[in-house]
């Protein structure tokens, strides 16, 4: 009874911090591109902000010792085939490094946060594993495991520990060790008297491991001055590992011009690839989009701006081999999946200046794709690369897939083929290069259309030590991206995260795209007012090809 009130007692005391910082402060198509590899969220503020704002965020911590990378796999090899006699899950506090069991200092502020914070249920964590007491220990599976926990948003880091019992020969104990984030967050912006917006998130609501986030916004220059939103997700329903997300906002981005005037509704219901033993995979996604006008005259709006669209998509993936060969597997076999896709995306309104006249933003688009992919996937852990001091888990291995299918693009039916290969791997020096070539282009009456390649090299150094309190790591990156023969598909744009993300100027776009990067970071590990800080220094350069220009006038 005392601890079924404390839950409610602390699910009241989130809502009402929430409401309270409400009130305190009233924001694969077919076509060959690349993805970013997102690094698991930040609890601090400012490493959740966009743009340069939140490349400093990251740069400042409160954790960190460096951990030599290591096959997550290793450690857990010589326990392979024995039962699991017991699972025990434990939660530890903020004051905590989960790689050195000695309390770390508290400050006024960790005090704080652990007054308001509940810990995530253990009976969470407990649905959230892949094994059970009594079953076969697999070394892979655990591995595993214990980077999907890591890349939960309530948590800030997990390790799975395993013990030879005393008890019997042939058996092991597991301790799983899980660390919280401070799950309470958001971000705001204020100009005096007459605009202010904020977003209110709560990650672990009332420890259950969902997320509650509300939006709100007040400009006095927008008809309606106020917009509100609000997103509930549930994750891993009931140990199915779907998670099912739903929400609405009244002041979206534009698409077409950037203004806060675009309602959109959505809901999400994903299972995600947990493991390499995921039988099935898949996701599906609804979602309604349009503008109203709130910031110009009508007219204007109608000839340029409005625009009412809904979208549906829906995938589904099945891992051949995921049963058999547990008992013998190996980290270096290599899998095969095959996906399914198919979309909707219809356009109930346009601009009037595009009611009959091509435009790629208001392009029906429908069609299926088939893809075969052949890959092998490993993960290293250290640290000091993303974040400071927290457990990350850095993929290896490599990756090729076939994509085969049938798109209807505002009228125009065209079979769509692409290729694939992905490889990275870390070097005898601790540095990992990353490498990535994709194509992909329509055929129709027999003639290519919309051709896109993509070349990519990455690279970081290992983590340099320069002297007992600053280390360094580089980061370095080039990619090359060219279009062919284009017809319906949307020109390659300077403001990219192939680009430069942070360019801020007129739009740029063109046919050929070639950047490199540079970044290197100094992490301190002397500690000021609590925090530990990572000063960085980088630089993006971006060529673009115009279309309408040779090569020797591109853009930078």
């Amino acid at each position: 009874m005392q601890r079924n009130h404390r839950h409610k007692t602390m699910m009241m005391k989130n809502l009402f911090v929430l409401i309270l910082l409400t009130l305190a402060h009233i924001a694969f198509p077919p076509a060959v591109t690349a993805q970013d590899v997102s690094p698991q969220t930040d609890s601090f503020f400012l490493a959740r902000k966009k743009g340069l704002l939140g490349k400093l965020g990251k740069s400042i911590s409160i954790n960190g010792d460096y951990v030599e990378p290591i096959k997550t796999v290793d450690p857990y090899k010589k326990f392979h085939g024995k039962i699991i006699r017991s699972i025990t899950v434990m939660p530890v506090g903020f004051n905590y490094n989960l790689n050195d069991t000695t309390p770390l200092k508290t400050n006024f502020a960790a005090r704080i946060a652990d007054g308001l914070h509940l810990n995530t249920f253990g009976r969470v964590i407990e649905k959230n594993l892949f094994f059970k007491k009594g079953q076969p220990f697999f070394p892979l599976m655990v591995a595993d495991n214990e980077r999907y926990l890591r890349e939960q948003p309530f948590l800030r880091d997990a390790v799975i520990q395993v013990m030879r019992s005393v008890y019997s020969a042939d058996s092991v104990d597991v301790i799983v060790l899980t660390k919280d984030v401070f799950s309470i967050g958001g971000s705001g912006s204020l100009s005096p008297f007459n605009r202010g917006r904020a977003e209110i998130k709560e990650e672990n609501f009332g420890g259950s491991g969902n997320r509650l986030a509300l939006y709100g916004l007040y400009d006095a220059d927008r008809r309606p001055a106020t917009g509100h939103g609000a997103e509930y997700v549930l994750r891993n329903i009931k140990g199915s590992f779907v998670n099912w997300a739903n929400g609405f906002k009244t002041f979206n981005n534009a698409f077409n011009s950037g203004r806060l005037e675009e309602i959109n509704f959505y809901s999400e219901m994903e299972k995600p690839m947990v493991s390499r033993y995921t039988a099935v995979t898949g996701a599906a996604v609804v979602s309604y989009h349009s503008t109203q006008n709130a910031y110009v005259s009508d007219s204007l709006y109608s000839q340029e701006y409005r625009y009412r669209y809904a979208a549906a998509d829906l995938w589904a993936g099945y891992n051949f081999g995921y049963k058999g060969g547990k008992k013998k597997d190996s980290e270096n076999r290599l899998r095969h999946f095959v996906g399914l896709r198919g979309f909707y995306n219809i356009f109930k309104e346009v601009p009037v200046k595009f009611m009959s006249e091509y435009n790629f933003r208001y392009a029906d688009l429908n069609g299926v794709l088939l893809a075969y992919s052949l890959y092998r996937q490993n993960f290293y852990r250290t640290n000091f690369i993303y974040g400071f001091g927290r457990n990350e888990d850095v993929p290896e291995g490599l990756n090729a897939t076939v994509t085969t299918g049938y798109t209807n693009k505002q009228g125009v039916k065209r079979a769509y083929y692409a290729v694939e290969m992905d490889a990275s791997k870390f070097n005898k020096k601790e540095g990992l290069f990353s490498y990535s070539l994709k194509a992909g282009g329509y055929v129709n009456n027999r003639k290519l259309q919309d051709v896109d390649v993509l070349f990519g090299l990455n690279h970081f150094t290992k983590l340099f030590k320069l002297n007992p309190v600053w280390y360094n790591r580089s980061f370095m990156g080039i990619s090359y991206t060219r279009q062919l023969k284009t017809l319906l598909n949307e020109p390659l744009f300077l403001q990219s995260d192939f680009g430069l993300p942070f360019y801020r100027g007129q739009v740029v776009e063109g046919q050929r795209r070639t950047t490199f990067k540079v970044e290197s970071v100094f992490f301190n590990l002397k500690k000021f007012a609590g925090f530990r800080f990572a000063p960085f220094v980088f630089t993006d350069l971006t060529l673009i090809q115009p279309f309408d220009r040779p090569v020797s006038k591109s853009i930078g």
